[in-house]
């Protein structure tokens, strides 16, 4: 996609501004999905995917045309991942059992093959390549900044004025809202930075740089507390004179010099810093994490259930309550483990397809820098440099290691920073370009104009703007109820048309037309509308969710509480029942089915037992515990 001559001044003109503006879309793109959250919100995706998309088109256009003189080349690592994007877009049409959700991870994965693509192909020049390193810095040193200001100043403080969450403060997360998920972002770039200070190539004055950059950089991890972002770098570095020594008693040196360095800055940590003190207590103890391996179990056993196609793209949170632990309350999202989510989602024919995929650019990666050692000359370049490969391989390498306990590549900006790293360690491998006929370049570069702007005009768009409205709203709604701040009559009124242009906007969107449901019945509650009218909507809405993804319990809770308002619906605790099937360990179902055989004068003992289940699986659940008084005090 990069023609290096022209036979037309005017072309090369164009075709050089159209490639800057590439670098520079991309690397603003980065920067912005970065700084918003690292892109989990889906009003940040609305930017983000016209911006990825859009550069693509531009990407294709640039192919089309290009320079003339020239045959134009491509780089074949980026067909590695095309087999599993193709693979999951057919679960999400086919097995997905929440088609919004599973299209939302599916744009993720092939947006982050469109970054890859980009910078595998356009900015190989020396600048172009120093304004994505630089942007990387840039994005590091700032996150440095607000992980200090997190400690030192404001433990509560997250980018886009919200508020972190308290588990997580003490923790810094830079401009992430997740401490681990900075780590990741670190963990990228130390390795690179300790390459090339101890690359014999590097000039003294970029030494010091760069031995500054990783102190600064290791401050920060440390700020994190992500003792997964500590063990992946920590094992990269091992790996490090596995693959440089020439000599096994070397690679053994090595290895035992890294483990030192990391056993004397633990000991440090735990002696002069309390909370990193509270960090590694428990693994002293042997008392290891609680919570993954629950979430764990959960994500074997849906696996289990299906080998070998998986239960479908994003299905993970969907089924989980299917699975939940006894006395588990969190709500997980993903697996906190990239590999077993896939495996649970995919089966092992994605989870092969996928993973080969991974270990096939870092096995060329590997290659790349074999080769760059073996034929590396006195140059002055630090993009030249072997070390400098090495350092973008076990940057890589760091981050594929933390997917074991974390979710990566579910945040959209380290998704898109791997995937630009992967391209800078490749995109100069000759072994990897191949020449395309003119007439297969027309067709890639149409494809390349045309994809894109329908997948961002029928597909990004409404999904993302749709999700945007219904999660601000129902965050509200949850707020209200945790708080009792503010009136009610307002927030639902507001949440309510909220709910009513998300399902407009994108009618696929399950959960929408559940919380529209909800927030219907709470209107009645309010006391604001016609009763009759509301009981009859609120049903509408929840058959449309249930007609989306019928294997939600939320969903038919929903459905309950609509017909529940109406009175004498035959069909009303068969709701109940099947959400209590599908979530019997979900202590909010109980309480719904409690209170739903409390209007029933005969039923008191039911309700009883469903009351006391409720509270056996969550002893604090208010709204359970005021219903069990109620019922004991009642004649």
């Amino acid at each position: 996609m990069t023609p290096q001559a022209s036979s037309s001044p005017v072309q090369s003109r164009l075709f050089a501004a159209g490639e800057w503006t590439v670098v520079l879309g991309l690397t603003a793109t980065v920067a912005w999905t970065t700084l918003c959250l690292g892109g989990y919100m889906a009003k940040t995706m609305v930017v983000t995917s016209w911006a990825v998309f859009g550069l693509t088109v531009l990407g294709g256009v640039l192919w089309v045309l290009g320079r003339r003189s020239e045959p134009r080349t491509f780089n074949r690592a980026v067909l590695l991942p095309v087999p599993f994007l193709l693979y999951a877009l057919a679960s999400v049409l086919w097995l997905a059992p929440a088609k919004w959700l599973a299209w939302r991870e599916w744009l993720l994965w092939f947006q982050m093959w469109l970054v890859f693509a980009l910078a595998l192909h356009f900015g190989r020049s020396r600048r172009s390549t120093w304004v994505i390193v630089g942007t990387f810095v840039l994005l590091g040193l700032a996150g440095v900044g607000m992980a200090a200001y997190q400690r030192f100043s404001n433990p509560q403080w997250i980018m886009l004025g919200r508020t972190q969450a308290i588990y997580l403060r003490g923790r810094s997360s830079g401009m992430f809202g997740i401490p681990n998920s900075f780590a990741g972002l670190l963990e990228l770039m130390i390795p690179l930075c300790l390459a090339l200070v101890f690359s014999r190539a590097t000039r003294a004055g970029v030494k010091v740089f760069c031995g500054w950059l990783v102190a600064v950089f290791v401050f920060a991890l440390v700020l994190t507390g992500s003792r997964g972002g500590w063990l992946g770098l920590g094992l990269a570095l091992m790996v490090w004179p596995l693959l440089t020594g020439r000599e096994w008693r070397r690679k053994i040196v090595g290895v035992g010099a890294v483990l030192l360095v990391a056993t004397l800055g633990f000991w440090a940590l735990y002696h002069f810093s309390e909370n990193e003190r509270g960090r590694i207590q428990p693994f002293l103890e042997g008392r290891f994490e609680t919570t993954r391996p629950l979430i764990w179990k959960a994500g074997w056993q849906i696996w289990q259930d299906h080998p070998w196609l998986g239960s479908g793209a994003a299905s993970y949170n969907v089924l989980f309550d299917q699975y939940r632990p006894r006395g588990f309350l969190d709500e997980p999202h993903w697996t906190h483990n990239d590999y077993l989510n896939t495996l649970s989602d995919y089966g092992l024919a994605g989870f092969a397809l996928w993973g080969g995929a991974g270990a096939g650019l870092l096995g060329l990666g590997w290659v790349a820098v074999k080769r760059a050692r073996r034929e590396s000359q006195a140059t002055r370049e630090l993009t030249a440099l072997w070390r400098w490969r090495l350092g973008l391989l076990l940057g890589l390498l760091a981050f594929a290691f933390h997917m074991a306990v974390d979710f990566h590549t579910k945040m959209p900006a380290l998704a898109f920073l791997a995937a630009i790293m992967t391209a800078l360690l490749l995109r100069e491998e000759p072994g990897l370009i191949h020449p395309v006929s003119p007439t297969m370049a027309r067709a890639v570069g149409l494809m390349l104009v045309v994809v894109p702007l329908m997948l961002a005009w029928r597909v990004a768009t409404p999904l993302y703007r749709a999700e945007a409205l219904r999660f601000d709203s129902r965050m509200a709604i949850d707020r209200y109820a945790k708080t009792r701040q503010g009136n009610l009559s307002d927030i639902i009124t507001v949440a309510k048309a909220d709910f009513m242009r998300a399902v407009r906007i994108d009618p696929t969107n399950g959960q929408a037309w559940s919380d529209l449901s909800y927030a219907t019945a709470q209107t009645w509650q309010a006391g604001r509308g016609d009763l009759a009218t509301l009981e009859r909507y609120a049903e509408l809405a929840a058959d449309e969710a249930l007609r989306l993804s019928p294997v939600s319990a939320e969903f038919w809770v929903r459905k309950g509480v609509s017909l529940d308002i109406q009175r004498g619906r035959p069909e009303t605790e068969s709701c109940f029942r099947r959400a209590i099937e599908l979530a019997p360990n979900s202590p909010a179902w109980w309480y719904h089915y409690a209170y739903h055989l409390q209007a029933f004068p005969g039923r008191k003992q039911e309700a009883m037992r469903a009351v006391e289940t409720c509270l056996a699986l969550d002893r604090y659940y208010a709204q359970g515990d005021a219903l069990h008084q109620q019922l004991v005090t009642r004649p």
